[in-house]
């Protein structure tokens, strides 16, 4: 709770320094220039299943897909690229019961790339996603701000609750600050 508090004054520090604006902003729309990418998509149908449809806020049917994973390497990534300084507060994801992402380390780059070069893993236990269709939110204000500092964000999902290693996301919503 103390350390939650001391972040928050960073935050509200950095603000009143110009640096950040004040008030807590969805990041991830795709009207604001934000691109999504993903390892794999359903059946390579894009228009439906694309990684995009996840940051699709206008159409609660739409969502991500990802296919079933093969032998070689069952991890499967989700990218965010935001095209510009952020800090990152908050994760929010629903996933579909049954298909939903386990074993999730989430990275943060302040490239726009998800290079495995440029890329910070932030502490493991922020993101443990639930079996479940509701959304999940996760805090990410005790993880130090060199590390939420981002121009992109990548989701790697080392298994599935889906006998065929598949995921699907309905929202995937990222929470933060802009820079002013």
């Amino acid at each position: 709770q103390r350390l939650q508090t001391t972040r928050r004054q960073e935050i509200s520090n950095m603000s009143e320094d110009g640096t950040w604006q004040a008030t807590k902003t969805l990041l991830s729309k795709p009207s604001s220039g934000t691109k999504a990418r993903s390892s794999s998509v359903l059946n390579r149908n894009s228009k439906l299943y694309g990684a995009i449809n996840a940051l699709d806020q206008s159409d609660a049917s739409s969502c991500w897909n990802s296919d079933a994973t093969n032998d070689d390497d069952s991890s499967i990534y989700y990218s965010v690229l935001f095209g510009r300084d952020v800090l990152i507060d908050e994760i929010r994801i629903q996933f579909q019961g049954g298909f939903v992402g386990e074993e999730c380390t989430v990275y943060t780059s302040n490239e726009d790339s998800t290079s495995k070069i440029e890329m910070v893993a932030l502490d493991e236990e922020l993101i443990e996603p639930e079996d479940t269709n509701i959304l999940q939110c996760f805090d990410l204000s005790s993880e130090e701000i060199e590390k939420r500092t981002c121009r992109a964000v990548q989701f790697k999902f080392d298994s599935s609750t889906d006998f065929y290693g598949r995921i699907t996301i309905y929202r995937m919503e990222i929470w933060g600050y802009e820079k002013k």
